[in-house]
Parts: structure tokens; C-alpha cells; sequence
């Protein structure tokens, strides 16, 4: 039992640097989160949940007024802030504006709980456009199982988060500030493997050349950590590469270099 509070408490003292980390850019304000918005029904469905019980210490740091657009939440598996042996990784996504993609991020922290559309209807709330669907977040879902993730392992977060001050409007991200969140999460999570989904995660961290670095077949590295780069799979992903493009032929390379570089849990 005491191995088991002492290993508690060294968690909470991570989640609070994470925290303190986030709090600098203001992105998170927690009076924003009421009880329709997804994570607060998550964590009222599932107030045991690990990631429940880390953003109730996550959100005490989050006391301030919005001064501009909110973010996506980053989810984080049970054991990825514990002293547990494992290999972790972390996924850098981008933000998707076809209707039915929208961010993997927002509803990460179901990968382990839903089995099927009735629950995820029950807990996302879908509206009549359909945004966030089903089809798209269980491809999510699939597609990482087949990379061969532990999702205890896994961090997800989104590229560009911090929006430029005083405005609310869609990806309007001061790209600067974005960047220097990004590289303090990257060295703060300090994985053994990072997942960059999409060319804007890449770009973001100054890198160019997205399709030359895809279809090489090979690891970069980026802050001193090993990356993968793959296409962004979902929503714009594909759209955006039909005709031909390469858009297959991309993702045959990322999965095949990605699962030789992860340990399937069975």
C-alpha cells in the first residue's frame, strides 16, 4: 500500500509540472469546462479513470480567464507518467477540418472504454452534422492497435495549440509560441518514439521536405528522439491525397516502418 501511494503521489507531481508547463500559454482555462463538453462527461461516466483523476490536479493549474481560442486536451495512457518499464510514445497529430475527422485527440481518452457507436454516441454527444464521427474515431482507433501501440504508453497530442492572443477564430495559431509548447512537451514526455501524423506537426517543428521524409522508410530525429513521420489518415488525409498522389503508397511505408519499431501487447 505504501509503494502504491508513493508511486501516486511521484505521479501527481508530474502531472502538476506537465500542468505548470501548459499553464504558461494559457490554453486550457478551466472555466470552460462545463458539463457538456466531452472531457467532463468522460469524467463524470468514469470518475475512477486514471486520466479522470489526473486533469481534476491538471485543471488546478488551469485557473485563468480565456484570453483566446482553447485547445484540444492531450491524453496520456495510465502508465506513461509512472516509473513502469515501457516504451513509450507519443503521437503528434494535426487538426483536421474535414466534418467527420476533427482532432484524434479530443476523444482519446475512449480508445480503452468503447466498444461500440451506441457508447459513443452516449458519450460524445454527436450533434446532426455527424462532426466527430464514429467510422472516423474507430479507424483512429484500429489503425493504432495495428502500429502495434500499448495504449498505457501512449501520449497524443496535438501540433499547434496556442491560438495568437484575442482571437477565437479557426487555426488562426501564433506559430512561434506553438513551436516552443511543442518542443517543452516533446522534452518533457521525453518518449522513445515519437508519431508525427501529417506534414503541419513536421512543418511546425521547422522541418520540410514531408514526402521526401515519408517515402524514405527511415527514422529522423527531431530534438534528439527518435520520429516517425506518417500520413495523416483520416479526413484531410486521405481527401487530400486521392488521384494517385502517393497517399497509399505513404502510409504502406509509415506502418511498416512504424511496427518494427513498437512491441504488439497482446
Amino acid at each position: 500500500m505504501k509503494r502504491k501511494n508513493k508511486s501516486r503521489k511521484l505521479k501527481m507531481k508530474t502531472i502538476s509540472k506537465l500542468a505548470q508547463l501548459f499553464t504558461r500559454y494559457r490554453v486550457y482555462p478551466n472555466s470552460c469546462y462545463n458539463d457538456c463538453s466531452p472531457v467532463k462527461i468522460f469524467q463524470n461516466n468514469f470518475p475512477e479513470n486514471h486520466y479522470s483523476k489526473d486533469l481534476e490536479r491538471f485543471f488546478f493549474y488551469q485557473d485563468y480567464r480565456p484570453t483566446q481560442r482553447g485547445a484540444d486536451l492531450p491524453w496520456w495512457g495510465k502508465k506513461f507518467f509512472t516509473e513502469e518499464r515501457g516504451d513509450r510514445i507519443m503521437i503528434i497529430s494535426q487538426d483536421s477540418m474535414m466534418e467527420d475527422a476533427k482532432s484524434i485527440t479530443l476523444f482519446a481518452q475512449l480508445f480503452q472504454i468503447v466498444n461500440n457507436l451506441t457508447e459513443y454516441k452516449k458519450l460524445t454527444k454527436l450533434d446532426k452534422k455527424g462532426s466527430y464521427g464514429f467510422a472516423s474515431w474507430l479507424k483512429v482507433k484500429n489503425q493504432l492497435a495495428d502500429w502495434g501501440i500499448d495504449f498505457d504508453f501512449l501520449y497524443i497530442t496535438d501540433a499547434s495549440k496556442v491560438y495568437k492572443e484575442g482571437s477565437w477564430k479557426d487555426r488562426n495559431f501564433n506559430k512561434e509560441k506553438s513551436k516552443e509548447l511543442l518542443e517543452s512537451e516533446i522534452e518533457f514526455c521525453n518518449p522513445n518514439l515519437i508519431i508525427l501524423l501529417g506534414a503541419q506537426p513536421l512543418s511546425l517543428l521547422g522541418i520540410k521536405n514531408y514526402a521526401l521524409i515519408v517515402e524514405s522508410g527511415k527514422i529522423i530525429k527531431i530534438k534528439n528522439k527518435r520520429c516517425i513521420v506518417a500520413p495523416f489518415f483520416i479526413g484531410n488525409g486521405p481527401a487530400g491525397n486521392r488521384g494517385g498522389k502517393g497517399f497509399k503508397k505513404r502510409l504502406e511505408i509509415a506502418n511498416d516502418l512504424i511496427k518494427k519499431n513498437t512491441h504488439i501487447k497482446i
